[in-house]
């Protein structure tokens, strides 16, 4: 069965650190996710209802040690950027694979459109 809300990975770019050996982590290396999202009109409504329930999960239960916080994603109506640590790109990544299910869900509760 086809999704109707699907996002695409479009990039990942590293920026290794540089500076002074004093801990600065403002100049600590990341990583710079970005996606596009295939959605329009009631799925962006779909995401938009995913990404505050996750965030609101977030605020409530905490974050495991090591994972990144949604909140520090970009959203637009097109796409998400997302500027980590690279050791936290999975979370990252399984994060974003959950908003698109929880919002592909959402969606079918909306019933057919």
């Amino acid at each position: 069965m086809h999704e109707p809300i699907a996002l695409t990975r479009v990039g990942a770019i590293s920026a290794p650190a540089s500076g002074t050996a004093a801990l600065d982590l403002a100049e600590a290396p990341s990583v710079t996710l970005q996606f596009v999202f295939t959605a329009e009109g009631l799925a962006l409504e779909a995401i938009r209802h995913a990404r505050r329930a996750m965030l609101r999960e977030e605020w409530t239960r905490g974050r495991e040690p090591g994972e990144p916080s949604l909140e520090e994603a970009v959203f637009s109506p097109t796409g998400v950027v997302w500027v980590v640590a690279p050791e936290e790109q999975d979370w990252c990544l399984r994060k974003m694979d959950e908003l698109v299910a929880r919002a592909n869900r959402a969606l079918a509760m909306l019933g057919p459109r």
